[in-house]
């Protein structure tokens, strides 16, 4: 086999493993903060109750941990017991927003005023 043939294998090889490779080689791994901040405002961000303001334990938290990321990795199934928009108003605030017009959670965060729509 040639040089060339050999360098053109390679570049298509390397182009392939790009395509193929999960994005998430390249991203921040954020579990252990998510985590953290599930277990410690875990009362700001219940679905189904109403909004309680972060104590200083979680917004301590909060200012440690990178939010965006946080906010970001929140599954589907983890959705069933947090409201996104408690997390967002906890962002807020612990003096540490997420800013608004990202994803959060499965949903995109659009912020009107007052209004959250999720």
């Amino acid at each position: 086999m040639t040089i060339r043939a050999t360098i053109q294998l390679l570049v298509f090889a390397l182009v392939i493993t790009f395509y193929v490779m999960p994005r998430a080689w390249c991203e921040k791994d954020c579990h252990g903060e998510r985590l953290l901040f599930m277990h410690k405002c875990a009362l700001s961000i219940k679905r189904g109750i109403a909004y309680m303001h972060p104590n200083d334990n979680c917004c301590r938290t909060v200012r440690k941990i990178d939010m965006l990321c946080v906010c970001e990795s929140i599954t589907p199934q983890e959705e069933e017991g947090i409201d996104v928009c408690h997390a967002y108003f906890v962002s807020q605030d612990c003096h540490k927003p997420v800013p608004t017009g990202n994803k959060c959670g499965s949903n995109y965060l659009i912020h009107f005023g007052f209004l959250i729509i999720s």
